[in-house]
């Protein structure tokens, strides 16, 4: 159930988040796909008008995913003699710092991925209105924000395209997150709101969770407690755990945003790679796809965040030419 790599030494590794990539590699994948496709689209509300950019989701999991550590040093402000303390008392600080970095670092990440998501919200926002009126929904039933107008846009992807228009192995990590929020839930009597009946039953109902999670967490209701050595909650990893999956799942949401509601790829960068000529251009270009976009956390020998105009020419290419390298930051204009 790991949410990144699986553990090497794992008796029975899961072969399915084997061949799935870390959690860190799955957040750049998408966090420069988003910023390849350059897309841009309007969004209205009661505070005004704006333009939506996929590139400003990108930045949001481009941070994410370059994300170590925020540290937390409980030593801080205990008095000037605290080197002199006992080596339980010191014992108790440092596991203090230790256990509150990690949380820390876990709800950090879980905000940053959560914000690139309330933009990809927005960035199909204005698509709920065609849809409303299609489907015949009276004006009184219109969703009101534009995350649950996301999740009736998604809902009608997945009944146009069917299962083609979930990623690979898509069942498989919502199911390992839906079962640790419902942990969570029971065991710290967390609220869930804004649910229809019958949601569960929807490819959409891991997305309606991590919407409610964020919720817990923008509202200061995610427990954090201290250490459970020191009287604090015995599923303390458990939720740092449920926070990297959630990380995950938001993701694989935005990998379908991008797939199915973008008009393709418009950015400076990609436009430059499809104009210049050799090899490693080319096989950029043929790479980089709305398709690999859906399968941006599976493991394979192409990814965005490698030097992908490094191009290895095989033995059969005799060739006379010098081989140039160019290798352009993400957003060089």
């Amino acid at each position: 159930m790991s949410a990144d790599d699986p553990d090497p030494n794992a008796p029975q590794p899961c072969p399915i988040c084997s061949v799935t990539r870390g959690l860190s590699e799955h957040l750049i994948e998408v966090g420069l796909a988003a910023s390849y496709l350059g897309n841009k689209s309007p969004y209205s509300s009661e505070h005004g008008t704006a333009t939506i950019r996929t590139e400003t989701i990108g930045d949001w999991l481009k941070l994410a995913a370059q994300l170590e550590k925020v540290e937390v040093n409980t030593w801080k402000f205990e008095s000037s003699d605290a080197g002199f303390y006992c080596g339980t008392v010191a014992q108790n600080i440092d596991a203090h710092s230790e256990h509150y970095t990690t949380h820390a670092t876990a709800l950090t990440r879980f905000v940053f991925v959560c914000n690139g998501l309330e933009e990809a919200y927005r960035f199909i926002d204005h698509l709920y209105g065609p849809l409303s009126v299609r489907k015949g929904v009276a004006k009184k039933d219109h969703k009101r924000t534009s995350s649950m107008r996301a999740v009736a846009l998604l809902d009608d992807c997945f009944e146009r395209e069917g299962a083609s228009a979930a990623p690979r192995d898509f069942e498989h990590h919502c199911g390992n997150f839906i079962g640790l929020f419902n942990r969570y839930k029971a065991e710290h009597h967390a609220a869930v709101g804004g649910i229809d009946p019958g949601a569960e039953k929807r490819p959409t109902y891991a997305l309606q969770l991590v919407r409610n999670l964020r919720n817990h967490v923008a509202h200061g209701t995610f427990p954090l407690g201290p250490p459970a050595d020191y009287g604090g909650l015995e599923d303390s990893k458990e939720l740092v755990l449920m926070l990297r999956h959630a990380c995950r799942i938001a993701a694989l949401f935005m990998q379908i945003i991008l797939r199915w509601f973008s008009p393709g790829f418009e950015s400076y960068d990609y436009n430059s790679s499809r104009g210049a000529h050799g090899k490693e251009f080319d096989r950029f270009i043929e790479r980089c796809t709305l398709e690999y976009v859906l399968d941006l956390h599976v493991k394979s020998d192409f990814a965005l965040h490698h030097d992908h105009y490094d191009y290895n020419y095989g033995e059969d290419d005799d060739d006379d030419v010098e081989v140039v390298t160019y290798r352009p930051g993400p957003n060089q204009s």
